[in-house]
């Protein structure tokens, strides 16, 4: 009984963390999504939409961000609503854990930000 119950519980942690896995945004769109520095503090990715460039779904702890270059993502979420960012060179803001959801560059220029994921922060998969 033990052993099922071991066996039972091993599975389900490794479910647990591929379905993470599957959410962050590096692992479910690496064509968009670079790593650019990776510690024990802080993750920094760079994400580069190309026209007509999409990624899965995924989540985003908190963190801080840039945007280096300006363009138009329409963000889809998990629920199915979506949201236009018309992102500006320049704009940046602090950002709290986000939900799972999509992104696709409908606009006609690349966009381009740094978002900077900070590892002690609270992330979407604990709320």
């Amino acid at each position: 009984m033990l052993r099922e119950f071991r066996v039972a519980a091993l599975a389900a942690g490794t479910l647990f963390s591929l379905n993470a896995l599957s959410q962050d945004a590096v692992q479910v769109s690496p064509s968009v999504n670079h790593v650019l520095v990776d510690n024990a503090h802080i993750r920094v990715v760079k994400s580069t939409f190309k026209p007509g460039a999409a990624e899965g779904t995924h989540t985003h702890p908190a963190g801080w961000y840039i945007v280096t270059k300006g363009g138009t993502l329409k963000i889809t979420h998990a629920d199915g609503k979506t949201d236009e960012w018309q992102a500006k060179v320049g704009e940046q803001a602090w950002q709290e854990a986000e939900a799972p959801h999509k992104a696709e560059n409908t606009g006609k220029t690349t966009l381009e930000y740094i978002y900077v994921e900070v590892k002690s922060a609270s992330s979407a998969s604990k709320k």
